[in-house]
């Protein structure tokens, strides 16, 4: 009996104890400490969002909570919402937080804000407490750094390194400055060391994600992007980055899945609606295209994407006025940028105003490797403006069969510059590279050697000072040591810019298989480069490699139409070496249509119709225009040669094969001495 007495004393007292704890738990629950305890453990982890939803029931619990309040204005800076960080900011000095405690957090909304002034006057407040210090200091730096003063956002980091070294955020901050600054070895040294001091860490992630984009590829970033959403699912600047990414690798689909899934999150995302704004685009949908930017509620407007997107979607709807608005603000900010330049110019041709046009085309029609496009369009304008003898010499290089080279991107300020003075110093890449190019374009090679050489030994990790090395090396008769530096550029950063040049370096110190494996390397991380798959098809046909170049050549035909006839003559000759008769006759056919008068469409047209069994005059009449448009061209001399022995017209054959076999250097010189012997 005493015992049964004692279990029962004991049960009653387990349940007093429990109804105390609960008690105690509804009371934390209804004051909102609890939900107070959650949102801070969780903004400690970085999980932001779950913070905000705590925090939210903290505040409702307790709405004079001046903790609660502060610790909101955390989150909402984390998520980007500067006002709403400020409105809890201001909440929490009302309730009785000292102003000092939250100086940094103030900065951090002010800064989102644009309010850079004032972000600064909050980081750098008397009262800021120590523990703010580092946090202070990361907004003073990103505050120098949207005003464009490197040296102050250095200076800044600087110090919030020399107070907290293993902070990861300070190592991320540090390396998204190298990048800006153009130090790519530097900001990898500084990703590194974040990862290492924090390995689940999605900022850090994240930023070895973009730097590895940029260093090996497309697909070789995937994995960091990958290991960055494991450590944070709702990263929202991942989120972006990832899915940009596999925009650019052709993987649509799953893009489209990663931009849901930001919608989901953050229903206003800009970058989102702009990518799947893009992604309509592409696929032809211009009505859902133009309703997907309108969502982005104009705040991407200025960058050069949604400009491009924008000119884009006005041209496709008739409107080149309002494309010209979208575009030309573009080509001021990015002369180089040779597709805007030719959409613009396009949009004033298409608006009757011929001679912006006609200037705007201008610096690209003075390049040696003019596109036959941008030469034809620059000749309708100089017609349209009673030029006629300038519009035939436009015509004329469209039509040759060839293209030169490539030279350096002119400009009409070239020779200002060259001849005015140097730059101050010769270790900043910003305004030594348009001088090195001025000096370029104007002939002073030896002077623009000299200046980047001392432009890559004052920024050894910056990949475009050893791109300009290179450019100078090469024009200055020095492949090897162009194919050098070339590499030094590649080591750091391998996108287009660097994998085309050093594969066109190779090919000129005479190791196309060198070249070739480059490009493959390249297009292996890039899969949807134009100018790659034409670089690696143009490989192919020299290796004879038939059916690799015709799947490179419809790879490039699926992203730039039918309208392009060079390329429907390549593609014919692929596809007539593959045994694809009927698709070489097409491709041939649409090509001689596009541009009847380019000697080498009409080649492959003859060639093409010779080859597949047809009959008649007309293969004969087509390889004698071809060689007339261009009479020094061996190739053709062959091809038409061939079509006269295949007539029996023995004498005739004799006289073009001979004109072919004379042309030292030719590649198919020996063919022709065959089929002379053969006569």
């Amino acid at each position: 009996m005493r015992r049964s007495r004692l279990i029962i004393l004991a049960l009653l007292v387990l349940l007093l104890l429990a109804g105390a704890g609960l008690w105690q738990w509804r009371a934390r629950e209804r004051d909102g400490s609890a939900a107070l305890t959650r949102g801070l453990a969780a903004l400690d982890k970085g999980d932001a969002r779950t913070a905000r939803i705590e925090l939210m029931n903290a505040i409702k619990g307790n709405p004079r909570s001046a903790a609660a309040h502060e610790a909101q204005a955390r989150t909402l800076a984390e998520l980007g919402d500067g006002v709403g960080a400020q409105a809890a900011v201001q909440r929490a000095r009302a309730l009785g937080a000292p102003p000092g405690q939250t100086r940094a957090v103030m900065a951090q909304a002010l800064l989102l804000q644009g309010d850079l002034d004032g972000a600064r006057r909050e980081a750098r407040a008397a009262d800021l407490p120590v523990a703010s210090a580092v946090p202070a200091a990361r907004v003073v730096a990103r505050a120098a750094l949207a005003q464009g003063d490197l040296g102050g956002a250095r200076v800044a980091l600087e110090q919030a390194l020399a107070a907290a070294p293993r902070d990861p955020d300070n190592w991320v901050e540090l390396g998204r400055l190298r990048i800006l600054s153009g130090d790519q070895a530097g900001a990898i040294a500084a990703a590194d060391r974040a990862v290492a001091l924090a390995p689940s860490d999605a900022k850090a992630l994240t930023l070895r994600g973009e730097l590895v984009r940029a260093q090996y590829g497309l697909t070789a970033s995937l994995p960091w992007f990958e290991r960055a959403l494991a450590a944070n699912p709702d990263s929202v600047s991942t989120l972006e980055q990832y899915a940009a990414t596999l925009a650019d690798a052709g993987q649509a689909s799953a893009m489209l899945s990663l931009t849901r899934r930001l919608i989901a999150i953050d229903p206003s995302n800009p970058r989102a609606w702009m990518m799947q704004a893009v992604m309509a685009a592409r696929a032809g949908e211009g009505d859902l295209a133009r309703t997907l930017l309108g969502r982005t509620q104009g705040r991407l407007d200025g960058e050069p994407a949604t400009r491009l997107l924008r000119g884009v979607l006005q041209l496709q709807d008739g409107n080149p006025v309002l494309a010209a608005d979208a575009l030309g603000p573009l080509v001021a900010a990015q002369p180089d940028n040779r597709s805007a330049r030719t959409l613009l110019a396009r949009a004033y041709y298409s608006n009757g105003d011929f001679a912006s046009a006609a200037s705007t085309l201008a610096p690209m029609v003075a390049q040696r490797d003019a596109d036959p496009y941008v030469l034809t369009l620059a000749a309708r304008a100089q017609e349209a403006l009673g030029n006629r003898a300038m519009a035939d010499d436009m015509l004329a290089r469209a039509n040759w069969p060839v293209r030169a080279s490539a030279d350096v991107f002119a400009s009409a300020a070239d020779g200002e510059l060259a001849n005015g003075p140097a730059p101050g110093s010769a270790a900043t890449a910003r305004d030594n590279v348009p001088y090195i190019r001025a000096l370029l374009s104007t002939g002073r090679t030896g002077d623009a050697v000299a200046r980047a050489r001392l432009l890559s030994r004052a920024n050894p990790g910056a990949p475009d000072a050893w791109l300009i090395l290179g450019d100078t090396l090469g024009a200055d008769g020095a492949p090897q040591e162009a194919v050098r530096a070339y590499e030094a550029a590649a080591n750091i950063r391998f996108d287009r810019a660097v994998a085309l040049r050093l594969a066109a370096a190779w090919g000129r110190v005479g190791n196309p298989a060198r070249a070739g494996r480059i490009v493959q390397l390249f297009l292996t991380q890039n899969p949807n480069d134009v100018e790659a798959q034409r670089l690696a098809a143009g490989i192919a046909i020299q290796a004879q490699d038939w059916r690799g170049a015709l799947r490179m050549l419809r790879a490039v035909q699926a992203q730039v139409g039918e309208n392009d006839a060079v390329l429907m003559a390549d593609l014919a000759r692929a596809a007539l070496e593959s045994g694809d008769r009927a698709s070489a006759r097409a491709y041939a056919a649409h090509g001689y249509r596009l541009m009847p008068g380019n000697p080498l469409t009409v080649d492959m047209f003859g060639w093409v119709l010779m080859k597949t069994g047809e009959k008649g005059p007309v293969v004969i009449d087509l390889l004698e225009k071809a060689v007339a448009l261009a009479p020094q061209a061996p190739a053709l001399q062959m091809h038409l040669g061939q079509a006269y022995a295949a007539a029996g017209r023995k004498g005739k054959a004799k006289l073009a094969l001979g004109r072919a076999a004379a042309k030292r250097g030719f590649a198919g010189r020996q063919d022709a001495l065959d089929a002379l012997a053969a006569l």
